[in-house]
């Protein structure tokens, strides 16, 4: 199962409660969050608090938990449970655009 972290409101996303790793009895492989914004005053690429919110929950520390995708216009980019960033690829190749 895939968690999709919902905008909740500008600049902050809201997590439904994942005891466990686990929404509704089935665990989480995976998050993501999307980056839409494509102005030259927005990071594209995941920030601190993102990469923090994944490393520093205690919910999501089950092995089956692979990490959080940053989708954004141009990359797609995975936060490993550890914190580490890696740049996937292109965001139009990937998705098929």
């Amino acid at each position: 199962m895939f968690l999709l972290r919902s905008l909740a409101r500008k600049s902050s996303i809201f997590l439904p409660s994942h005891p466990g790793s686990k929404i509704e009895g089935t665990a989480i492989a995976a998050s993501f969050h999307t980056h839409p914004n494509t102005g030259g005053d927005y990071l594209q690429e995941p920030s601190e608090t993102d990469k923090r919110a994944v490393r520093d929950d205690p919910d999501l520390k089950e092995a089956s938990y692979i990490g959080e995708f940053v989708i954004s216009q141009a990359k797609i980019y995975w936060i490993e449970p550890n914190g580490q960033v890696s740049e996937i690829g292109d965001t139009s190749l990937i998705l098929g655009l």
